[in-house]
């Protein structure tokens, strides 16, 4: 197949170009819910890490969805708000404790599995690549990689 522009084969352009269609397809799904893809991301962040800590705090949410802090502080602020989370009073009286309400539970539980499935439709394209490619992305961000082990011969 003929390249089709002059960007067709600048990297930057086609991760740039990739992005943009999955937060397009995101966006889409999002758009019959009263969230925002940030708003999303915290809300699903948080339901997964309720199964493996107590005390999950602002800074949690920041380190685990690759959110800014302000961004991550304003978003809390409207979930709050559409009665979606719950804050508690602060166990080391510097952060507060954040909490999914069942109305949270449920908004995520239902669009999970389909944002799920969006991504697969888009990623599953790249079949037996998709290990590279994720580790690829991975070092361009400086995250540490996995090796897949060898089979035995």
């Amino acid at each position: 197949m003929a390249d089709t522009s002059l960007n067709e084969n600048r990297l930057s352009i086609l991760v740039w170009q990739t992005s943009n269609l999955w937060q397009s397809k995101i966006r889409q799904i999002l758009k019959s819910t009263d969230l925002t893809f940030n708003e999303y991301l915290i809300l699903e962040t948080l339901y997964k890490l309720t199964d493996e800590q107590d005390n999950i705090t602002q800074q949690d949410i920041c380190k685990n969805s690759s959110l800014d802090r302000s961004v991550v502080s304003q978003k809390i602020n409207a979930l709050e708000e559409k009665k979606l989370l719950n804050r508690s009073q602060p166990k080391d009286k510097r952060s507060y404790g954040l909490t999914l309400t069942e109305n949270g539970i449920l908004s995520v539980e239902s669009l999970i599995s389909i944002i799920e499935n969006q991504e697969d439709l888009i990623f599953n394209k790249l079949s037996s690549e998709i290990f590279n490619f994720t580790n690829s992305l991975k070092l361009i961000l400086g995250k540490k990689i996995r090796v897949k082990a060898k089979p035995n011969d």
